[in-house]
């Protein structure tokens, strides 16, 4: 579950939510639902599509940059108009309807998070994010069907694969209970279908407690798909959940079978050690990122803090998370991101946009070494 504070929001031409709107966004694509070529049904309703009539996460990306002085320049970002790989997103705990499974409407929560966790990657993917019938965050007062929402994006998956994907290079990427849907994915489906393993760039995989074998890089959740060691590899995982303290005993995220252990992969050094990291935030969800960057301080939806951070995986016995420490310089005006949610749950809620900077480079890198050898 994540922390919501959302004002008014343009992304691209779509307005995303405003005082007095409507909460929710009804979606209905012509055709989707019916048959098509080689059977393989379109999937209902797509948060994010290229082409689409309401791409939430189609946004002007560029940010505001604050450096440790506190000035702030602009980093254009231009949407390019090619991108030759692709990105198949499956979001968080994000739906606040009082029910077991969501329905598939878009509400106000799941367009929010297209733009902060998914619309930056537009750099380096077309962005593909089905709606799916979440397990809310009131499901514990109801009776959840958690079968389901993995039965929606399996059904989703095979609609891209069969309509969109024409062999791209595609990365995967899940926060939070989309990371365990994408898991259960790769498992039941990826890793027994060699066509569908070749296309995978990476799986990005936050918070979302992936285990290896000890001194391994598999033989946990997965039998083939190894954990990213180098900016370079490809067909592999970057796991990771975020702590600025050694989590408790009672931490979530951190399970592991006996011979196992929790995966630990920075983004900003795969291979291990110490980086300094690029938190992007948009203005409206700060996931923790505390005063002044609660209301509107700047013009542009996303606000960048490079430097702000430094980030390092630890691991002690079966638990590992990856340390991030905050970079406290003279005069540093900057906000410090904190916990906002269950104690045991550390900086959870930020996981993505602590790193969202250096995930970025890494997509980048790891696509151009795909697209080498395909």
């Amino acid at each position: 579950m994540r922390s919501r504070g959302l004002l008014c929001v343009l992304a691209g031409s779509a307005l995303l939510a405003c005082s007095g709107a409507p909460s929710s966004f009804a979606v209905s694509w012509s055709g989707f639902a019916t048959a098509t070529e080689a059977g393989v049904p379109y999937w209902k309703v797509w948060l994010c599509k290229p082409g689409s009539a309401a791409d939430f996460c189609h946004t002007n990306m560029t940010s505001t940059v604050v450096s440790p002085t506190g000035a702030e320049t602009l980093d254009l970002v231009p949407v390019p108009t090619h991108q030759p790989v692709d990105c198949f997103y499956v979001y968080p705990t994000v739906s606040m309807e009082k029910r077991g499974n969501s329905d598939l409407v878009i509400h106000v929560e799941e367009k929010a998070d297209a733009v902060a966790e998914a619309a930056q990657f537009e750099q380096v993917c077309r962005m593909y994010a089905p709606m799916y019938h979440q397990v809310t965050a009131y499901a514990a007062a109801f009776h959840p069907n958690y079968g389901l929402e993995y039965d929606d994006v399996l059904a989703a998956w095979r609609d891209y694969l069969a309509h969109d994907n024409d062999g791209r290079g595609v990365v995967l990427i899940g926060h939070s209970e989309g990371s365990f849907i994408l898991q259960e994915l790769i498992r039941k489906q990826i890793e027994k279908s060699a066509s569908e393993r070749r296309l995978v760039i990476s799986a990005i995989l936050v918070g979302g407690d992936v285990t290896v074998a000890d001194g391994s890089n598999t033989g946990g959740d997965f039998t083939r798909v190894s954990a990213c060691r180098s900016e370079t590899e490809t067909g592999c995982v970057v796991a990771y959940s975020t702590w600025d303290r050694t989590p408790p005993k009672d931490a979530a995220f951190e399970d592991a079978a006996p011979g196992h252990h929790v995966l630990c992969v920075n983004p900003a050094a795969p291979g291990g050690g110490t980086a300094a990291i690029t938190p992007i935030f948009p203005w409206f969800d700060n996931n923790g990122l505390g005063p002044p960057w609660q209301s509107p301080p700047v013009q542009t939806v996303f606000i960048s803090f490079p430097d702000l951070y430094t980030a390092h995986c630890v691991r002690q016995g079966n638990r590992a998370w990856l340390m991030v420490d905050r970079v406290t310089g003279p005069g540093d005006p900057r906000p410090t991101i904190k916990e906002i949610l269950n104690p045991a749950w550390g900086l959870h809620a930020a996981d993505m946009n602590v790193e969202l900077g250096n995930l970025l480079s890494l997509v980048r890198s790891q696509s151009k070494a795909w697209l080498a050898h395909h």
